[in-house]
């Protein structure tokens, strides 16, 4: 804007300057009364017009000083939204491939607990097994294995009647398929252990996945609350510069109707001028026909003066040999 309001100085210099190479307009010829009268307007108006000039480029000066000011604002404010977008834009990162993790564990995770669904059914399943085989048993292997050797021997080697006999045999056999069931479900219960171990281990995995999940859960928020305050802060500084331009534009519409003021004025001045040089020229003549009046007055005085005994001032003397009534 400066380069602006600099260059019309100029041309309205170039102008003045350019003045007497116009052509010369044709203008109305007048009363010496009217003409002087016309002539103060005229230089009137040319004052009026430069003092307006001057005027109009003081006030673009300040309004592009204050537009310069609210520009630096405008540009400092851009420049640190430049700043900080870099750095919000590098926490979304990181925080949308800390999310991408936390979703690889989240779904390590749930297999594992499929898993342990499943251990969990298998365990229950040997339990319910392992329990109806003691409601058979009814006892421990050492004491069944003793109860049958007991009435084994008994069968063996007493001499009892038919139906002791029978009887013993009938109790060798219950004790022998309670001894089986016993025997199975301690072997249930081995396998139950086996699949608790496993099963231990899974969960233990699933809380050590959950840790995980959690630090790096932690770790997402804080990337995305550090992220959320840049964005505020950009947000915020956007709004500011956004008003900085705001008034910086208002500033350049303020200018506008200035530079229509000086082009109207440049185009008028040249005009007046030219104008109030045909007035000068007229003044001029007047001034010639008084000068020529007046000098014909002193021309015959001196012609007298002449004759009579020829003694003449310088002024006497050379008005008559300018007009060649003496001859040198």
């Amino acid at each position: 804007m400066n380069e602006d309001i600099s260059q019309g100085e100029k041309k309205v210099a170039g102008v003045e300057e350019n003045l007497h190479e116009q052509a010369p307009i044709i203008v109305a010829k007048l009363p010496e009364k009217d003409l002087k009268e016309k002539i103060n307007s005229l230089r009137q108006r040319l004052e009026q017009n430069e003092r307006e000039l001057k005027t109009i480029f003081r006030d673009i000066s300040f309004h592009n000083q204050s537009g310069q000011d609210l520009k630096a604002k405008r540009d400092g404010l851009h420049a640190r939204i430049k700043e900080l977008s870099p750095k919000a834009q590098d926490l979304r990162k990181k925080r949308d491939e800390t999310n991408a993790r936390i979703a690889e564990l989240k779904t390590m995770r749930d297999r594992l607990r499929g898993k342990g669904r499943e251990f969990s059914e298998k365990i229950g399943d040997l339990k319910k097994a392992r329990d109806d085989l003691n409601l058979t048993a009814r006892g421990r292997v050492e004491t069944l294995e003793k109860a049958y050797a007991d009435e084994l021997n008994i069968f063996l080697t007493a001499d009892i009647p038919l139906e002791h006999e029978i009887s013993v045999l009938n109790r060798i056999m219950e004790l022998g398929h309670r001894l089986e069931a016993t025997k199975k479900a301690n072997e249930v219960h081995t396998e139950i252990s086996t699949e608790y171990s496993k099963a231990k281990e899974i969960y233990s995995d699933m809380d050590s996945l959950h840790a995980q999940i959690q630090t790096l859960a932690q770790e997402s928020q804080n990337h995305h609350e550090e992220m959320i305050a840049f964005y505020n802060e950009i947000d915020t500084l956007r709004k500011e510069a956004d008003s900085y331009h705001w008034e910086l534009t208002e500033k350049y519409k303020g200018i506008n109707p200035l530079r229509k003021k000086i082009t109207a004025l440049k185009a008028e001045s040249p005009k007046l001028r030219a104008e109030l040089e045909a007035y000068l020229e007229q003044m001029k003549e007047y001034q010639l026909e008084r000068d020529a009046h007046k000098n014909e007055g002193k021309r015959e005085l001196a012609k007298e003066k002449f004759k009579k005994d020829g003694r003449l001032s310088l002024d006497e003397f050379r008005l008559l040999v300018e007009n060649e009534d003496i001859k040198l």
